[in-house]
């Protein structure tokens, strides 16, 4: 009886051995497929970033992990966007083509959903329960969270890269199960704090899987963007297009209209043209559709966006930032009885620069940004106040 007993157990050890042996191997799979060599595609540099912006009709579904350190401080108004560039951003993706496509941007609270629906924008909030509609174009808009998306990202970065910027090859790795080429891009201006962008996209469509950012004088990346699970099947069409239940409400926006903050009380019969054409040595940029309240100045990486912000939101965003620990810088060159005394207040992280000043009418405020140096913006300010002190409606 010993004997048998002895040998049934043999045989089950062995049998459950297998079992655990097979176990163990499908578990540890994806972790010796990830180091496993990638091979190197023979794609050069020019050729890769003509692929990758040529890839806005490849369609994908996946779900990719946006992490951004900038420290930005909380600004009112702005609380999401503060978010967005200063934590983890995790979306489920499903893309058909630049005019439909769907991301849902999941927390440990809620979800919030952006939809393109054949060339309309909607967004659907969790906590509101509120289906938004946002009609007119939007070639100046705060950033959501698919922007994040290394797919998007990866194309308005290489985009915006001037012909004096370098490009070069990078080793591949596998993302997602994809092994990519990668891409290395440095601006070449000194005004901009980005140092440099590497981009990992799959070499055949040109599919952009992971990007990520360095600032100027750094090592470490402070944006990074992949793909964690990646499938390149088209989504169907119902999977993009928002299908309400009853209880959700309906509501409809557009872009503000911000020219009442210079166009004096906000009757429209004051300035026509209130931006300079140029400012620090950058010439203005007019995009089509974009708000006339709203100005963009330079070209490539070494861009900056001027906005003037309502007379209380501005108040509230200075106070914000100072007692975020925001720091003080002069102006210099504003001429007239204001020489030497005004100062903005500036918020410095590794990329983003943003500098807030009071100026012209009712000292109203404007808020600078862009990833450019705060040298950049503070000489650009102090070129705008000058500006409006001259004019007889800003005094």
């Amino acid at each position: 009886m010993e004997t048998y007993v002895g040998s049934v157990s043999r045989g089950a050890w062995r049998r459950w051995s297998i079992v655990a042996s097979g176990t163990a191997l499908l578990c540890a799979l994806p972790a010796v497929i990830a180091v496993l060599p990638v091979s190197a595609s023979p794609i050069s540099a020019p050729a890769l970033r003509a692929r990758i912006l040529a890839s806005a009709r490849v369609p994908y579904q996946g779900y990719a992990e946006s992490t951004v350190n900038l420290g930005l401080p909380l600004l009112p108004g702005l609380h999401n966007v503060s978010l967005l560039l200063d934590g983890t951003t995790d979306q489920y993706v499903w893309y058909r083509s630049p005019s439909y496509w769907r991301a849902d941007d999941v927390t440990g609270t809620g979800e919030s959903d952006t939809y393109a629906d054949g060339g309309v924008t909607y967004l659907w909030n969790y906590g509101t329960n509120l289906l938004t509609q946002v009609t007119g174009a939007e070639p100046v808009r705060l950033p959501r969270a698919p922007d994040l998306l290394p797919p998007a990202l990866a194309r308005r970065l290489l985009d915006t890269a001037g012909r004096a910027d370098r490009i070069s090859r990078l080793p591949g790795r596998r993302i997602a199960g994809v092994d990519t080429a990668g891409l290395r891009l440095v601006p070449a201006g000194t005004s901009t704090t980005i140092g440099a962008v590497d981009i990992w996209a799959d070499p055949v469509s040109g599919l952009p899987l992971e990007v990520e950012i360095t600032g100027r004088g750094t090592t470490q990346p402070v944006l990074i963007s992949t793909f964690l699970e990646l499938s390149r099947a088209q989504p169907d069409l119902a999977a993009v297009i928002p299908h309400p239940a009853p209880n959700v409400g309906l509501t409809t926006t557009r872009l503000p209209n911000v020219d009442g903050v210079l166009n004096s009380d906000g009757d429209g019969d004051g300035d026509t043209t209130p931006f300079p054409p140029q400012l620090g040595g950058l010439r203005r940029v007019v995009l089509p559709g974009s708000p006339s309240g709203v100005a963009i100045y330079g070209t490539g990486f070494s861009r900056f966006v001027l906005l003037p912000l309502p007379r209380g939101v501005g108040t509230d965003a200075l106070n914000a930032a100072i007692q975020a620990g925001a720091g003080s810088v002069p102006l210099s060159g504003t001429g007239g009885s204001q020489a030497g005394t005004q100062a903005g207040v500036l918020i410095r992280t590794p990329l983003l620069s943003v500098l807030l000043v009071r100026g012209g009418f009712h000292h109203a405020v404007f808020l600078f940004t862009g990833a450019v140096t705060p040298a950049l913006l503070a000489s650009s300010a102090s070129a705008l106040v000058t500006d409006l002190s001259h004019r007889p409606r800003f005094r």
